[in-house]
């Protein structure tokens, strides 16, 4: 019996029940995978420049390589750029990306052939000074996946990663000029990093955003903690908002 593309309201409310991206990033990929034998996907917002990273999640290895080689190589190259950029503000698309579609070599190879993926189903939503994309990556074409459901899981996606990402901004802006001006000898990586660790990001997630790998992540961190004399985020948490 089909569903008339209708979501589990359980699952969809443990969707909205996460705090942070990368369990978003996990649950939404759990019931993709369920619905279409989606085994990876990846969601960003872009105003034109670099994609800043909002979900990534896969059941296969190297996903963190291609979100970044994404963000900082192969965006511009990407045939959903011209999907979104033609889609007026107000109005959302979908498209689906074949790998042979994929002209640039080093793109094709990386984020297709290597991991065995034959396309990818992209859904969007368009605003005046911006769009988010969420892209569900599927090793075979068939059997077809159930599209209207697969819509509308990209809907409660798209809407719960602008509530994730929503309040997180003020929050991680206003901790980065307090770091700034309470410790002028921090660098603006290092301002920047702590920012969003102090905000309840992940290193992961600051590493996928930056495109820098989880480690130098994590040196950045603890030479932070280090030079201002404390041992975990808690303590510098304290002392920035006292």
């Amino acid at each position: 019996m089909r569903t008339g593309g209708l979501i589990d309201p359980d699952r969809a409310a443990g969707l909205f029940d996460a705090r942070d991206g990368k369990l978003f990033a996990e649950r939404l990929l759990a019931i993709a995978h369920d619905l279409a034998g989606v085994e990876e996907l990846f969601a960003y917002r872009t105003d034109g420049g670099p994609p800043e990273i909002l979900a990534s999640s896969s059941d296969l290895a190297q996903v963190e390589e291609r979100a970044r080689a994404y963000q900082k190589r192969f965006h511009a190259s990407d045939p959903v750029a011209e999907a979104w950029r033609a889609t007026p503000p107000g109005q959302g698309f979908m498209v689906r990306v074949a790998a042979e579609a994929i002209a640039l070599p080093a793109y094709r190879r990386l984020c297709f052939d290597q991991p065995h993926f034959a396309e990818k189903i992209c859904f969007g939503w368009c605003w005046p000074d911006h769009a988010l994309v969420v892209s569900f990556y599927q090793r075979r074409i068939t059997p077809e996946p159930n599209m209207p459901q697969l819509g509308a899981l990209a809907q409660l996606a798209i809407t719960g990663l602008r509530r994730l990402a929503r309040p997180a901004a003020p929050v991680r802006d206003e901790l980065r000029g307090r770091l700034a001006e309470a410790y002028p000898g921090l660098s603006t990586r290092e301002c920047e990093v702590c920012a969003r660790t102090l905000a309840g990001e992940t290193a992961d997630g600051i590493a996928a955003d930056l495109g820098l790998g989880r480690s130098t992540v994590l040196t950045y961190r603890q030479r932070t903690y280090r030079k201002l004399g404390f041992s975990k985020a808690n303590e510098l948490l304290a002392a920035v908002m006292g």
